[in-house]
């Protein structure tokens, strides 16, 4: 009975069990453990080796495209931005290269699943981008000599790069989501793409560049840069895109006491640079040799310091020739002219390798990185100037600074060499030109260059005015000041980057002669001049043949009839190229009057040397 009692129960469990819906039933839970969700993460399906395949093409993509072939290709059509040589360059970033690519292919290699595949998708995906910025969607963004650039009226620019980032950078995700093994062909095929066209254009880079002059061999010293002769000594300042419309304002308008500081000077309102920008203005008035544009920048910094008489006649006159400028905009290379200027260095120069390889990897992060970006990553081309530094003395090296130009001035004064015949002391200072770096007290704005608010052209020009005031009573002081010429001017006036003229554009130019000592307050002349008026005119304040450089200033009559010529580095129909045209104008009558100005010639310039797109490319 008890049997039968149990089969009973049995028979009733199991009829119970198969008619409770199934609805009913306990359910299994379908969520995995912590351990199951990491093993789908690391589950790899792919060999080792396809992952180091993967993983070494995308590395070396990556490192080659933004440490490697990003600063080259920024390099060598630009070396006369650079202080250093291709040869103290080309190897450290080489080895930078190397060293990100292995870093980044073992970062990879220890990556497995979908770890390997979400970070070898980010860094292919930022090479794309930053070949794609670099290549297509930079536009100018203003050159980086100094001149500010408007980043916040690039809201609307930066979104739309953004989105631009955006889009391609999730396509290899999406493709690895869908189509893995398109995926892993993708980012083969590709990464090797980028290495191979970059390569070829590397190569042609390196063919077609004229690497004479390259390398700049010495510096200006300036152990003597306050030292003068007892007798006969011409001085010139000049100062940086000291356009005469600054003048007339700084005079007139903004600082309308200085003039009172500069009695015996003459101003002269109605003269005209030869070019419009630093290079060749400077190179020109010192050598006499004018650029066509029509060779290499190197052969003609070469040709004008090995064929330039200017300064030689000044040396072989037995007066000492000082130079204290920017080497790479103005003689590239100091052997050139080791017979014209007294004040060359003599220690050996090295590159600051660390700082170096900082400034390339700045610079190429700056022309490939989206628009939002790149406020982070902006310099001035000027600081490339202290990578290259002195072995000897560090301090010997002539770099331009005009605030410690004039602190070291009030330091220590003025001195005489007294067995020098006479002197031609050269001081190119930074005058209107921009990052304002010093007010009219010599004071230096906090975080160096960049200026600011309150930082502008006008008080920066007024401390170098105030500073040769400082210099005058030195002279004074020393006893220099009859039997020395001073003379205030600039290398060219106002530029910008246009297709053609929109205005004048005329140079300072304000000269105290020898033996002016009567404290008769400032004079104006409106003698139509010209740079050559100034060669010819420091010659024959020296006691040197001049006729041969033309006119000196005191010997053009203002109402001369004189026929001027102005060369104007004209960019591209979208500005993007600032030497695309050699534009000449011809100049009948008041520089002032706009109406007095006309095309003669338009030609393409040939051999540009400002196209240093460090910014774009």
């Amino acid at each position: 009975m008890e049997s039968e009692k149990n089969m009973q129960t049995d028979t009733d469990a199991s009829i119970s069990a198969e008619t409770i819906p199934n609805s009913e039933k306990p359910k299994k839970s379908k969520r995995k453990t912590m351990k199951e969700k990491w093993k789908d993460l690391i589950r790899e399906k792919r060999s080792w080796k396809m992952r180091l395949l993967i993983s070494l093409l995308v590395s070396l993509s990556f490192a080659y495209t933004l440490t490697v072939f990003g600063p080259f290709e920024l390099y060598l059509p630009n070396m006369s931005y650079f202080t250093f040589s291709f040869l103290d360059m080309a190897p450290p970033m080489i080895l930078v290269g190397i060293g990100v690519t292995a870093a980044l292919t073992l970062i990879l290699m220890l990556l497995r699943g979908k770890f390997f595949t979400y970070i070898a998708s980010a860094v292919f995906s930022t090479t794309v981008c930053a070949y794609v910025q670099g290549n297509f969607l930079n536009q100018n963004w203003g050159s980086l000599d100094g001149t500010p650039i408007q980043w916040e009226s690039m809201a609307l620019t930066m979104l739309g790069n953004f989105a631009i980032w955006a889009a391609i950078f999730i396509i290899p995700y999406i493709v690895s989501y869908f189509k893995p093994k398109m995926w892993r062909q993708m980012l083969i095929f590709l990464s090797a793409l980028l290495i191979a066209m970059q390569s070829v254009a590397m190569v042609a880079l390196l063919v077609r560049n004229d690497f004479i002059g390259s390398i700049s061999n010495g510096y200006l010293s300036k152990s003597t840069i306050y030292e003068l002769s007892p007798k006969n000594n011409v001085i010139v300042f000049l100062l940086d895109r000291f356009d005469e419309a600054y003048g007339e304002q700084l005079f007139e308008e903004q600082y309308p006491e200085m003039k009172d500081n500069f009695t015996d000077f003459i101003y002269y309102d109605n003269v005209a640079g030869t070019y419009s920008r630093t290079f060749p203005s400077v190179t020109y008035l010192l050598t006499g040799v004018k650029c066509n544009y029509d060779m290499p920048v190197s052969r003609y910094f070469q040709k004008a310091w090995t064929e330039g008489t200017f300064l030689k006649d000044i040396k072989d006159a037995g007066y000492q020739s000082k130079i204290y400028t920017d080497v790479n905009y103005v003689i590239r290379n100091v052997d050139y002219a080791a017979d014209k200027i007294d004040n060359i260095g003599k220690y050996l120069q090295k590159t600051d390798t660390p700082q170096m390889i900082n400034a390339m990897l700045n610079l190429s992060a700056y022309r490939y990185s989206p628009v939002a970006m790149k406020p982070f990553f902006w310099l001035y081309t000027g600081d490339l100037e202290s990578i290259t530094t002195v072995e000897g003395d560090s301090s010997d090296k002539y770099i331009t600074d005009d605030a410690a130009f004039w602190a070291n001035l009030k330091k220590d004064k003025l001195s005489v060499k007294e067995d020098s015949a006479g002197s031609f002391v050269f001081y190119h200072l930074r005058g209107a030109h921009d990052p304002y770096v010093m007010d009219e007290y010599g004071n230096t704005p906090e975080g160096g260059t960049g200026g600011g608010s309150g930082w502008d052209a006008y008080r920066q020009i007024a401390g170098n005015m105030n500073m040769i005031t400082d210099y005058i009573s030195y002279l004074k002081a020393e006893g220099l000041y009859d039997d020395t010429t001073i003379i205030i001017t600039a290398d060219h006036g106002l530029t910008g980057t246009l297709t053609e003229l929109d205005y004048e554009r005329t140079i300072m130019l304000m000269i105290k002669p020898r033996n002016a000592n009567s404290g008769a307050p400032l004079a104006y002349n409106s003698a139509p001049l010209t740079q050559e008026n100034i060669q010819a005119t420091i010659l024959k304040e020296l006691g040197i043949e001049h006729k041969s450089y033309g006119q000196a200033v005191d010997e053009v009559p203002e109402d001369a009839d004189v026929t001027r010529y102005f060369y104007m580095s004209g960019s591209d129909s979208m500005k993007v190229k600032r030497d695309y045209n050699l534009v000449k104008y011809k100049i009948v009558g008041d520089i002032k009057d706009f109406d007095n100005w006309s095309i003669e010639s338009k030609e393409r310039i040939q051999y540009p040397f400002y196209d240093a797109d460090l910014n774009n490319k």
